[in-house]
């Protein structure tokens, strides 16, 4: 079996080496650029093709004439999809962006699939935070603890087993987390002053995002077949939101969503399009910061051939190919320094981190571990909640010291116990 990697802009075949199942674990880890690129610093230097010589093995990139100029503000925060090990690997991200006083900073929040369980706890709870020099200091209290405590539920088997005889899966899906995190809030309980957030839905009938937010329920993409939609401070549950977002194929999909008009339409998981959530935010903020929590696309030699589970396969070959296409798009804009900022993934190799704290210690092996976590709405152990929260604090410390603010201190150890695996 050979495994595609890219070296200096070209693809070259490498030797890989497959477990007793057939599966590659050899490529889990990635420092090309689908694993961690930034902004470089001012003054960084840059090779003859203009990107940062210290980025890492990159593609030829030419800036992105959409995003010029940079606009003069704006701070954005993406949160991408990956279930529950997404969800977590994002609470790793809060909190240390929140230690380094760039929470309160941020203008808009966009997240698809689990990292949207994550951004709606933020967003309903937002007001509840309590800022003191730039620092909320009761985010443990009011977001991640309830989030840490959620992960311990399991939501997609009995959500299936339940509304499978009614088509009413993803229903189920909301139904729960309304239960557990959300309680009655819509959208217009997300804050009227502060981060714009955006939840990303696809609709199946155009197949472009359909976003939620407090000002409105959008799509705008209109054909003669089909026009997209716009509904003005939304009164729709915060968890139909979520759930839509997270409708993954073919379990939790369709989401159907009734608009106030009477029209029906139908939504599935927003990574479908997006899995980064870029789109509302790259092109309005001259900021960014992006935490993929996506998990590493499995390498097999024996795919699944049956009817459900090769369609699984098919569907997510198609979102690993979507999910590296907007990799591409964010790093394109840091190393052309079209935007500020940094993009820091749950599949990155640490060994590819040189601002990687030595208060932070972080295996391959943990790494690899980490990323190869399960894509489930599904009950995870108290040690692997913890231990993905801890990694994706590790790595977003790296990346913001990096290239971010080379004077931000290391921060004293993991924010969590049982840090992020046999290392100590």
């Amino acid at each position: 079996m050979l495994q595609s990697s890219l070296e200096g802009g070209s693809m070259t075949e490498q030797p890989s080496a497959p477990d007793e199942s057939g599966t590659d674990t050899s490529g889990v880890l990635r420092d090309d650029f689908g694993s961690s690129a930034f902004a470089a610093p001012e003054g960084a230097a840059e090779d003859e093709s203009g990107d940062a010589a210290d980025g890492g093995q990159l593609l030829p990139l030419p800036p992105d004439p959409a995003l010029e100029p940079r606009p003069p503000s704006g701070v954005g925060l993406c949160l991408s999809g990956g279930g529950y090990r997404a969800m977590l690997f994002h609470l790793g991200s809060l909190l240390r962006l929140n230690e380094a006083g760039w929470l309160p900073k941020l203008t808009h929040v966009a997240s698809v699939s689990g990292g949207s369980i994550t951004a709606g706890v933020l967003g309903q709870r937002w007001n509840d935070l309590d800022f003191v020099g730039g620092v909320a200091t009761n985010l443990r209290d009011v977001v991640i603890d309830p989030i840490l405590e959620f992960a311990g539920r399991t939501v997609d088997v009995p959500a299936v087993l339940l509304g499978v005889w009614t088509g009413n899966v993803a229903g189920r899906v909301a139904g729960a987390y309304d239960r557990h995190l959300f309680g009655g809030a819509t959208l217009q309980d997300l804050p009227s002053d502060g981060p714009r957030f955006t939840i990303l839905a696809t609709d199946l009938s155009n197949g472009v995002s359909t976003q939620f937010s407090r000002a409105s329920i959008s799509n705008y993409k209109s054909t003669d077949a089909y026009k997209g939609y716009t509904v003005k401070k939304p009164t729709t549950r915060l968890a139909d939101a979520v759930a839509a977002s997270s409708a993954f194929p073919p379990f939790f999909t369709p989401f159907k969503l009734d608009l106030p008009s009477g029209r029906r339409v139908l939504l599935t998981d927003g990574g479908v399009y997006d899995n980064l959530g870029l789109e509302p935010v790259l092109k309005n903020v001259g900021t960014i910061f992006v935490s993929d929590g996506g998990g590493p696309f499995g390498i097999t030699a024996k795919p699944p051939t049956d009817w459900l589970f090769g369609t699984v396969r098919v569907l997510l070959t198609i979102q690993s190919k979507v999910g590296d296409l907007r990799r591409l798009q964010v790093v394109k804009a840091l190393v052309k320094k079209q935007r500020a900022g940094s993009f820091w993934a749950v599949d990155t190799d640490p060994a590819g981190l040189t601002r990687l704290a030595s208060t932070l210690p972080v295996s391959r092996a943990d790494a690899t571990a980490l990323a190869l976590s399960p894509t489930r709405l599904a009950h995870f152990a108290p040690e692997l909640r913890h231990r993905l929260a801890n990694w994706g604090y590790a790595v977003a410390d790296a990346c913001l010291r990096a290239y971010v603010d080379p004077n931000l201190p290391e921060p004293a150890g993991f924010p969590l116990p049982d840090g992020v695996g046999d290392v100590r």
